[in-house]
C-alpha cells in the first residue's frame, strides 16, 4: 500500500499543525494494519511543486510497525506548488514498479487544493497496471479531480475530509482496502 502526501504550501497555510494531522492519519492506519515482509508493506512519496517529489519510505524498507511509525513522524514538510500528475508518474514509476505480485496494489492520494498539472493521464496507467487509486480530499480539494484520480466506484474511492476530521477516516478506508482486488 503506498500513500503519496501533499507537501504544498497551502496544507500549512492556514493551519501550522495540518501536515502534522496527516502524518497522524497515516500513523494511525499503520497502527490498524499488520506490518511485515509477509504482511502490509506501506511506501510513502511527498509531493509539491515542479521536481520535488521524494520516495521516503520503500515498500521494502520496514517490517516493524514502531519503525515505520517513527520513518512517518520525520517526514520533513517541503512547502511549494501543487503537482499531483507528475507526482503520479513519478510514483507510478519510482515505486510501483516495484511491487509483489499476485497482491492488492493500492494508492491513497492524501491532497489539497487544485493541482497545477493535468492528473488525467498518470491516473489511468496507474490504474491500468492494477494499482486501485483511493483519493482523499482534504480542506479545498477540487472533487472532480478526485473523481478523475479514484478508481471506481467513487463512493468507495473518494474521501472529501476536513484536516480535522481526517483522523476519523482510519476505519472507511479500511473497508476500501479490504476489497482489494487480487491482480496477478
Amino acid at each position: 500500500m503506498g500513500f503519496l502526501v501533499d507537501s504544498s504550501g497551502s496544507i500549512n497555510a492556514a493551519d501550522s499543525f495540518n501536515y502534522q494531522r496527516i502524518k497522524d492519519f497515516i500513523k494511525g492506519f499503520i497502527k490498524s494494519v499488520v506490518i511485515g515482509e509477509n504482511d502490509t508493506r506501506i511506501g510513502l512519496a511527498t509531493f509539491s511543486g515542479e521536481n520535488s517529489f521524494t520516495v521516503r519510505i520503500n515498500f521494502a524498507d520496514f517490517f516493524a510497525t514502531d519503525s515505520l511509525i517513527n520513518a512517518v513522524q520525520r517526514i520533513p514538510y517541503d512547502s511549494g506548488g501543487t503537482r499531483t500528475g507528475e507526482a503520479l508518474n513519478r510514483i507510478r514509476t519510482s515505486l510501483f514498479s516495484m511491487t509483489r505480485e499476485g497482491l492488492p496494489h493500492i494508492l491513497v492520494v492524501l491532497t489539497y487544493g487544485k493541482s497545477q498539472d493535468s492528473v488525467t493521464a498518470p491516473s489511468r496507467l496507474l490504474r491500468e497496471m492494477g494499482v486501485q487509486i483511493i483519493s482523499v480530499g482534504v480542506g479545498d480539494a477540487v472533487f472532480e479531480e478526485l473523481a478523475d484520480m479514484a478508481s471506481e466506484p467513487d463512493s468507495e474511492n473518494i474521501y472529501d475530509v476536513t484536516f480535522e476530521s481526517l483522523g476519523n477516516l482510519t476505519g472507511s478506508l479500511l473497508d476500501s482496502v479490504c476489497k482489494g482486488k487480487q491482480f496477478s
